[in-house]
């Protein structure tokens, strides 16, 4: 067992999803590890290896994905609707016809996280 760095009073020593080394090896929980693979994604661009997008708008983290790329492989929740987006740096309209809900950004990676888009809303 060990004490989480990032956030002190949780830890782990059980393996959980083939991440038990790495988050021992980092001394980190598993929502710590997790918030770290999207700083990764952050640090890539706003997209995983895979090139889907990344999305963080009001202080959640989505994905956007094509069938051809497939659902992302983290933790979350699939819409399949039609969600005009536009990137805050640029302001060009896009559409995201599937988009993955990985969660709310815990306060302590609101800084490392903060939000690159916004959603259209109808009018």
């Amino acid at each position: 067992m060990f004490d989480c760095k990032l956030c002190p009073g949780k830890g782990t020593a059980t393996e959980i999803a083939g991440v038990g080394e790495r988050m021992a090896r980092w001394r980190v929980c598993r929502s710590c590890d997790f918030w770290l693979t999207c700083v990764g994604y952050r640090m890539l661009g706003d997209q995983d290896p895979d090139g889907r997008r990344v999305l963080r708008v009001d202080g959640r983290h989505y994905m956007t994905w094509t069938d051809e790329q497939g659902r992302p492989p983290e933790t979350g929740h699939t819409s399949r609707a039609d969600r005009p987006y536009h990137l805050l740096e640029d302001e060009i309209v896009r559409n995201a016809r599937r988009l993955w809900l990985m969660g709310s950004i815990p306060d302590r990676f609101r800084e490392q996280l903060p939000d690159n888009a916004a959603f259209l809303t109808p009018r």
